[in-house]
Formats: structure tokens, C-alpha cells, sequence
């Protein structure tokens, strides 16, 4: 599975295979100290059991940490594009949601894998909303599925940078 990230992506996803991994020697040190502990080893030894089952977990999570990592392609985001929707544009665009009506109008920036911030607008690429706009040009519509039901989407512009989306 190749994931598209931005150079502060990646690090982000570094940094947590770090943390997990940290985080998993800590367990197997508490995993040997609750199975010496118990004089009957695993048996009724409930903390130990849970333990284990956490060591598993954690080394799935490690394993496809490492793996999304080993396959992920980072893109860089200079210069944006302002013809065509693509991981890195920041895009405003009206959203109709065909049950109801409401439209609005919002302006999002497309980020990588695991990137997505709501408090900043920005979206994953492998999120609903970007998979529907990716590829779109200004003016261009389409229908897209969210939750909330069906949509149609329009983009109205596309910038450069943050700076250039007016307030």
C-alpha cells in the first residue's frame, strides 16, 4: 500500500514508530517482571494475560508502522498546483448536500496520509471529501458520497499559498 506524505509527515509517522516501540520494551520489561512474579507463571495470572495481549497489539501496530514507512513516497507541495486539484493544493469549493440543500462554501488544504488536521482544514488525500475534489479544475463539478448522504461538489478556486486565500 504506497502512502503519499509530505517530509513533516514522515517524520510524524516516525516519530510514533519510536514511540511504540519504546513503548513495547516497557511492556515485555513489565511482562518478564509480572511472569516471574507469579509463581505459577501464566496460569491465573490475569495482568500477565493482558500484557501479552498488549504486546501483540503493539507489535502489529510497529510492524505496519514500519511497512507504510519502508512504502511511503513523499511529495513536496512547491509550487502548489492552481490548475488541477493534487495532494498539496488548497482548494475553496461549494458543497450542495442533495437531501437537504444546505451548500457551503470552504477551503481546504489536501494533505497526505495521516495529515489530516480539521482545526487547520486540511484533509488526508484518502479522505471522502479530497477523493471526490482530486483531480477536479475550477469550475468543474461532481457528486461525491459523504455520511451525511450525496453531495455535489464545485470548485471554485485553487491557491498558492495560505496567504492568497482571502479572509
Amino acid at each position: 500500500m504506497t502512502v503519499y506524505v509530505s517530509p513533516e509527515g514522515l517524520k510524524k509517522l516516525q516519530d510514533e514508530l519510536v514511540r511504540h516501540e519504546t513503548a513495547l520494551r516497557d511492556l515485555r520489561r513489565d511482562k518478564t517482571v509480572a511472569y516471574t512474579d507469579s509463581g505459577d507463571t501464566w496460569h491465573d495470572n490475569p495482568y500477565f494475560n493482558k500484557l501479552q495481549q498488549d504486546e501483540e497489539g503493539l507489535a502489529k501496530k510497529i510492524a505496519d508502522l514500519q511497512r507504510m514507512i519502508g512504502e511511503a513516497r513523499i511529495f513536496v507541495a512547491e509550487p502548489r498546483s492552481i490548475d488541477k486539484v493534487r495532494i498539496g493544493s488548497i482548494v475553496r469549493f461549494s458543497r450542495t448536500y442533495e437531501k437537504t440543500g444546505e451548500q457551503t462554501d470552504e477551503v481546504w488544504e489536501i494533505v497526505g496520509f495521516g495529515e489530516t488536521d480539521v482545526e487547520k482544514n486540511r484533509a488526508g488525500y484518502n479522505s471522502p471529501m479530497a477523493q471526490a475534489l482530486m483531480g477536479m479544475i475550477p469550475g468543474e463539478t461532481k457528486n461525491g458520497t459523504l455520511p451525511k448522504g450525496l453531495v455535489e461538489y464545485e470548485v471554485i478556486e485553487l491557491y498558492s499559498d495560505w496567504d492568497s486565500v482571502p479572509r
